[in-house]
């Protein structure tokens, strides 16, 4: 569905049903719309279903049923040429850069995605240099990914997205296990970018600096969606679903 201004949004997901392969529901029936440019954190407690919902989004899962439609494309399975398409305007970060750091250097990683689109070399250069100044780690391309720490390794995983240039960013828990620096670095970037960001978190702090939108949910639903101020204003709702204030 094509939003007022005649747009359709960035991330359109309505009546999402998804259950693991014994049979546990995951997603029970999730809507939600972004617009572009908008900056949405995901809250609940563990288990909620939050991470499946970010998967959904360039077609790492695929739904049970119910459907994912990204900048006005449906995610659909089996669809080789268009899942190759949303994941080049989808760039999904995983919770441990481990899963997405693979490669014996840093400009080996972050070339991954240009390479596989076919870029000529010269391209696929320049987009690792972009990529690298934007996550702050400028002259880092020769450096081994398993040697780097670990607010380094987010922001090197971080960079093996944005080298693809995609529309939309979903981060799941992007600054667990950060020592207070590395977070805080972590957030002045997130807060530079002019993607549509949706960010998975447990870490309020960030939600409240960053995110003019919160959508929480639990069991498998979304049980609100609002401004982040009236979230986090709303003490009851916070402690029923298991999260804190900041």
């Amino acid at each position: 569905m094509a939003s007022r201004n005649g747009h359709h949004p960035a991330v359109s997901v309505n009546s999402l049903e998804f259950s693991y392969p014994d049979g546990r529901p995951a997603l029970e029936g999730v809507d939600l719309s972004i617009q572009p440019g908008e900056k949405v954190a995901i809250l609940g407690p563990n288990g909620a279903g939050k991470s499946t919902l970010l998967l959904h989004l360039n077609g790492l899962l695929h739904a049970g049923s119910g459907g994912v439609a990204i900048m006005g494309r449906e995610v659909r399975e089996g669809d080789k040429r268009g899942l190759q398409e949303i994941r080049a305007l989808v760039g999904v970060v995983f919770q441990d850069p481990d899963d997405q750091l693979f490669s014996p250097s840093v400009r080996d990683d972050v070339a991954f995605g240009p390479i596989y689109m076919g870029l000529p070399g010269n391209e696929v250069e320049a987009r690792v240099r972009d990529a690298l100044a934007q996550v702050g780690l400028d002259g880092y391309e020769d450096r081994m990914p398993f040697h780097l720490s670990g607010g380094e390794k987010k922001r090197a995983a971080i960079a093996s997205v944005l080298s693809m240039r995609p529309e939309i960013l979903a981060l799941d828990e992007p600054s667990a296990g950060l020592d207070p620096r590395a977070r805080r670095g972590l957030i002045r970037m997130l807060d530079r970018l002019e993607q549509t960001i949706l960010v998975t978190t447990h870490d309020m702090h960030m939600v409240k600096e960053i995110f003019n939108r919160s959508v929480i949910m639990d069991g498998g639903k979304v049980v609100a969606d609002s401004s982040t101020h009236e979230i986090l204003s709303d003490e009851r709702l916070l402690e029923k679903h298991g999260l804190e204030l900041p």
